[in-house]
């Protein structure tokens, strides 16, 4: 087993998705499934199974690859501690995310500020294309977003992708629709809507609407609490990223369910750093996104 073999175990886990984790980590399809093959060779048993939901562990797999998260964030953490220790970084941070990370993004800047306490950072909670507004004007230095495939690239800025994912279904854990793995749109449209004020959430509509019909809209808000709560109470389904559902699983996870959505072509989206091509790159820049991804990869 070596390095790049952790790193793959670690993202399939994750992403539980072949094609999803070799975009992922800017490989082939085929190289990711070759390499995994030959790790379970060397292993001597089957670490994943295809299963309707998508690549997961097997029962033998399991435990396995939680001991090679573990190893695979100490590596990292070695290389990040590493890296922190050759230069002292000052100066300030400015940075823009989605409302989704702000969890994540306390955390990491709490780290830097340790490690760094000569370092000023700023951060605003915005939605993405008000964020790419704000770095494209020099208001932020980096800006967190999601961005559709088919928008990519950007013109005048540099995106650094960190992950790949679409819009799914959010209900209530006591909705009868729970226990599914998937709803069709024609079932889908029964429901009433509950939707956060958000760009992404805004062209699904649209493009679900064009392709299967109207759908009813009970409410649009910018709190999560208040789609939280029409959520639990059975009111409404809402629609959101896969990529926040899975960020905050360990917390939502028995209050929601995720589900995919049938038969209904949507653009794939990516989630990211985005900073100005025209101005330079502070150190502080990288390292910060290091650190995020870090975060982001053994959460």
């Amino acid at each position: 087993m070596n390095l790049e073999q952790l790193m793959y175990v670690v993202e399939l886990s994750k992403s539980k998705s072949l094609s999803e984790a070799a975009t992922n980590l800017h490989i082939s399809q085929s190289a990711l499934s070759q390499s995994l093959t030959s790790l379970e060779k060397e292993l001597g048993l089957k670490l994943f199974k295809r299963a309707r939901t998508g690549t997961l562990p097997t029962a033998e797999g399991a435990a396995i690859i939680k001991k090679v998260h573990e190893a695979a964030k100490i590596i990292e953490e070695i290389r990040l501690e590493a890296a922190s220790n050759l230069n002292s970084l000052s100066g300030e941070l400015r940075l823009s995310t989605m409302p989704a990370q702000m969890k994540t993004m306390v955390k990491v800047i709490a780290w830097l500020k340790k490690e760094h306490p000569a370092l000023r950072i700023e951060v605003t909670e915005d939605g993405s294309l008000n964020t790419l507004g704000s770095v494209r004007e020099g208001m932020a230095d980096l800006g967190m977003i999601a961005m559709r495939e088919d928008k990519l690239p950007i013109e005048g800025l540099s995106f650094h992708s960190l992950c790949r994912g679409k819009m799914v279904a959010l209900v209530g854990a006591q909705s009868p629709l729970a226990s599914r793995a998937s709803i069709s749109p024609e079932e889908l449209r029964q429901y009433p809507f509950v939707l956060y004020k958000d760009d992404h959430v805004d062209q699904f509509i649209h493009d679900f609407t064009r392709q299967h019909g109207a759908v009813e809209v009970l409410f649009r808000t910018d709190y999560d609490v208040a789609i939280q709560s029409a959520l639990l109470e059975g009111l409404a389904v809402s629609i959101g990223h896969d990529y926040s559902f899975r960020q905050n699983a360990n917390e939502t996870i028995r209050q929601f369910a995720m589900l995919e959505i049938e038969d209904f072509f949507q653009q794939p989206v990516h989630f990211g750093w985005v900073r100005a091509k025209n101005r330079p790159n502070a150190p502080v820049m990288d390292y910060f996104i290091n650190r995020f991804e870090h975060e982001y990869t053994f959460k």
